[in-house]
């Protein structure tokens, strides 16, 4: 049986004038009895953590400058 869901967003700085060369999850979980699936996750530039997803057709067009 499926459990309830939770969406989460999280806003992560960074310094802009460096690149990203790796990205590491850890998830920390403590006073625990059940399982916890993470199914999703989604890394999205910007300053506003947000659910959308564009369609393909978009995302192609955002990047023809």
């Amino acid at each position: 049986m499926i459990g309830s869901f939770q969406s989460m967003q999280k806003h992560v700085r960074t310094d802009s004038s460096r690149t990203v060369a790796n990205v590491q999850v850890r998830l920390v979980v403590s006073d625990l009895t059940g399982t916890i699936r993470v199914t999703d996750l989604m890394l999205q530039g910007g300053s506003i953590a947000t659910v959308w997803t564009g369609h393909a057709s978009e995302i192609t067009w955002s990047f023809d400058g």
